[in-house]
């Protein structure tokens, strides 16, 4: 017993030692350096109120599908065009989505909130426009991360445009169990204690062990860094597998699934867009509701008349401007045709060609964004 204690407190104060050490080192790498040995897994933090977010001032490439792209984000966390300090203005824009709205896939420059931010900045200088939206953020997530900016951080935004798509509904049921008054989100990811999130975070930033340690294990991602990646041959039908398999996509096509568990989550998540409404509302700052007619309706040529008039439906009854970006394929007989134009192949995200059209028809149908231009 008494030799296992002595060996215990070596081994602590070996540990204790070492970490003083790797973040002493790690603090005085420049941040050049720093950003080529993290490993990407840093960049994707907990947060205690809303599940997930970016690491602030970060730079990493990112690969998804057969497409590298790069990542930056600003002071805030936002995705961005380079690791920045926010300035903000009189006018400060926030959009906040899901993947759609981070732009997986592409540079910030080639994302529709990129775009749409920078024809705003060649033509006005008291704008600012920031993009808050993460992977898999859905109603849910994004109430708590609203009230986070703006009643936590206390960051001036004047104007937001919530983003929504029809995969929502499924983290809003399954994955997210529920919002505390304190605008904590519920779920059963990993263990949610502040303290411990905090430290989590902290090694990720802030040591090389951890670098390393992510690179090796599992053995999975040493082994993913160094295969090649194949090309994958598509086709219609193999894509329309693809999309039509997955379990949020299953409302969508089957009447079934809907009765299931559809319905129940689009009021779940109904009541979340009533909340971020009335949480905005009071601080008279303007929403905006934007749903983006995914590849899934696209290539299955659905109806999706239904949920337009819900969420048309509902901004009508908050008053609220609300934009269903349908046209974008408009000009298509052949949906396959339109589909591989605009979007990622054998994936529902939309691709460079695909945002930008998405951006012009966001410009092109919100007033708010008209009278920019005016």
């Amino acid at each position: 017993m008494i030799n296992f204690l002595k060996i215990f407190k070596k081994t602590s104060y070996f540990l204790i030692i070492y970490l003083i050490i790797d973040i002493s080192f790690m603090k005085l790498l420049p941040d050049g350096i720093k950003n080529k040995i993290y490993d990407k897994k840093s960049h994707k933090i907990k947060s205690y109120y809303y599940h997930h977010d970016l690491r602030p001032n970060a730079y990493w490439k990112e690969k998804w599908g057969n497409q590298t792209y790069e990542i930056y984000t600003n002071n805030q966390g936002f995705k961005d065009k380079k690791i920045r300090k926010v300035q903000f203005k009189e006018n400060n824009i926030l959009f906040i989505g899901d993947s759609f709205t981070e732009g997986i896939g592409l540079n910030y420059e080639n994302t529709f909130v990129g775009i749409i931010e920078n024809k705003i900045s060649s033509k006005k200088n008291d704008y600012e426009v920031l993009n808050a939206g993460v992977i898999s953020y859905s109603p849910i997530v994004i109430l708590s991360k609203l009230n986070h900016i703006i009643n936590k951080r206390k960051l001036p935004i004047n104007k937001v445009f919530v983003v929504l798509s029809n995969g929502d509904l499924h983290d809003d049921i399954f994955r997210y169990n529920s919002i505390s008054d304190d605008y904590v989100v519920s779920h059963n990811d990993f263990y949610n204690n502040k303290i411990l999130v905090n430290l989590n975070n902290f090694i990720k930033s802030n040591t090389i062990f951890y670098q390393l340690f992510k690179k090796i294990f599992p053995i999975s991602n040493l082994i993913t860094d160094i295969k090649k990646t194949n090309k994958t041959e598509y086709n219609k039908k193999k894509i329309l597998n693809i999309l039509n398999s997955k379990p949020d996509h299953q409302h969508v096509i089957s009447n079934e699934a809907f009765l299931l568990w559809g319905e129940k989550a689009l009021n779940k998540s109904t009541l979340y867009l009533q909340e971020i409404y009335n949480l905005l509302n009071k601080k008279n700052i303007d929403l905006t509701l934007i749903l983006i007619q995914e590849a899934i309706f696209v290539l299955n040529d659905l109806d999706s008349t239904f949920y337009e008039n819900h969420w048309k439906d509902f901004s009508k009854k908050n008053n609220i401007e609300f934009i269903f970006v349908k046209n974008y394929h408009e000009n298509y007989k052949d949906k396959y045709n339109a589909y591989k134009d605009m979007f990622f192949l054998g994936d529902n995200h939309f691709n460079e060609n695909g945002n930008r059209l998405i951006a012009n028809e966001i410009l092109e149908k919100s007033e708010y964004l008209k009278k920019i231009f005016n």
